[in-house]
């Protein structure tokens, strides 16, 4: 009787054991994943120079897919002659973020989304997540810079395949088709941030302004940009009397040749060639909403510069949103300022630079949290396409601006537009102001508790 009440005390000892191990096997995990986090230090200042250029066709070359390495002999050369500098110092911050429970939980949602019979469920936990400091001016600045430098064209031309091979004869051209996403690394790989190129508009703008606007006007429409009986439709799907095809707009912005899909590509590749490192990614216009999307699809904390409203991209390519994903937890942010009528989806209508142009711009709201600067109350500036350029900065001779402007209401923090006209003094980010001689530097200075004889002083400094 002693031996079997005995036996009987093991199992039940085995079984609370086995109990209490389910109960914390999450916190375990979150110990592990705080482990690998505390990899990099929060708070902690990171340098990361250009590594690595990647190339994607889309139309012409959609399987060309190639990659340029830099050393830091060739930054320096780059530097030099390009004139943009390509080493950054960024801060990121240990805050919370989301983890899928299924590898393939993305996948699985966008499908359950498009079959209309099927009630669509993403299963995520909270988790550690290593992120940028957002509320940190130097590091927003600097992700303006990468953002910028994602415009230039790399000098370098030691290209090689990295999918099918190509023979150079047989790809002329090949540069002038596709995508190009730039990757910053820090000098131990931990944290990698990738700058995806934008819209190239206007004359003289580049090779890629045929492709960037076509994927544009698929992205950002209502209709596959057929605005009025003037325009050429960008897809089949108008029925007539302004009607689309629903079914058939969701196919038109999910195939294979465009740049959602070429990008979630590209990524990939470097996501698995790196699978140990924290990667952001960033980009300004069409960079910044390949950026937002790319994020959602990956759950990885994406910052875009002046994006069109990238909502309506989201829902039709059916990628996670709220409710089934809560915005704040999503780690996406859209910075702006309210003088941008494409950031603020109010370039559109038959006055507008947009139709002008030929860019059927038409949406307006982002996914995850928007921070937009009242440039037009505050600074009177005018609504205008030009002010949509990432180095596109007003001023007024001679004054010195402090702007206080609030953000919405997701972040209890302050945006300070800090500008001041220079005389024959340069620096890094400065562009010529009517004359040789003028230069004007912008800032953008993010805190949390601030007074006016502290702004004072530092503009002194």
């Amino acid at each position: 009787m002693k031996a079997l009440k005995s036996l009987f005390d093991t199992e039940i000892i085995w079984f609370i054991s086995f109990l209490l191990l389910f109960l914390n096997f999450p916190y375990a995990l979150e110990a592990a994943n705080q482990f690998i986090l505390n990899q990099v230090e929060s708070g902690e200042p990171i340098t990361v120079s250009l590594r690595h250029v990647f190339h994607h066709g889309s139309t012409k070359y959609p399987n060309l897919f190639r990659r340029m390495d830099l050393t830091e002999t060739k930054v320096r050369t780059q530097e030099l002659e390009s004139g943009a500098p390509l080493t950054f110092t960024l801060m990121g911050i240990n805050a919370t973020g989301i983890e899928y429970v299924k590898e393939n939980a993305v996948k699985e949602f966008r499908d359950m989304s498009k079959n209309k019979l099927k009630s669509a469920k993403l299963d995520w936990r909270d988790i550690p997540k290593y992120i940028p400091f957002i509320k940190n001016w130097k590091t927003i600045i600097n992700l303006a810079k990468l953002t910028y430098n994602a415009y230039v064209k790399p000098e370098d031309q030691d290209w090689y395949d990295v999918g099918k091979k190509y023979g150079l004869n047989d790809t002329f051209g090949w540069d002038q088709d596709g995508i190009r996403g730039y990757v910053f690394a820090s000098n131990d790989n931990k944290t990698l941030v990738i700058s995806i190129k934008g819209t190239s508009m206007g004359f003289g703008a580049g090779p890629t302004v045929g492709n960037d606007k076509f994927n544009d006007n698929r992205l950002f429409s209502c209709c596959c940009a057929y605005v009025d009986r003037t325009w050429s439709s960008v897809c089949p799907c108008y029925l007539d009397n302004y009607r689309c095809n629903q079914d058939c707009l969701e196919k038109s912005v999910d195939e294979d040749e465009l740049y959602f899909t070429i990008t979630l590509n590209m990524v990939d590749r470097i996501m698995k060639e790196f699978p140990k490192s924290v990667i952001w990614i960033t980009g300004h216009s069409l960079g910044g909403a390949l950026s937002s999307l790319i994020g959602l699809t990956y759950n990885i904390p994406a910052v875009a510069f002046e994006s069109p409203g990238d909502r309506l991209p989201a829902r039709r390519l059916h990628l996670p949103h709220p409710p089934a994903l809560p915005a704040e937890k999503m780690n996406i942010w859209h910075l702006g300022h309210t003088a941008d009528p494409i950031f603020m989806g109010v370039c559109n209508g038959i006055r507008s630079s947009c139709y002008v142009g030929g860019y059927a711009m038409e949406s307006k709201c982002h996914v995850g949290v928007t921070c937009s600067f009242d440039s037009v109350e505050k600074l009177g500036w005018r609504v205008d396409i030009r002010s949509h350029r990432i180095q596109e900065m007003k001023m007024k001779k001679n004054v010195l601006i402090v702007v206080f402007g609030n953000m919405l209401k997701a972040f209890k923090i302050e945006l300070f537009i800090i500008a001041q006209l220079f005389f024959t003094r340069p620096y890094i980010w400065s562009r010529d102001f009517s004359s040789p001689k003028f230069n004007y530097f912008i800032l953008y200075y993010f805190n949390s508790e601030h007074n006016l004889k502290n702004e004072k002083r530092l503009i002194k400094d």
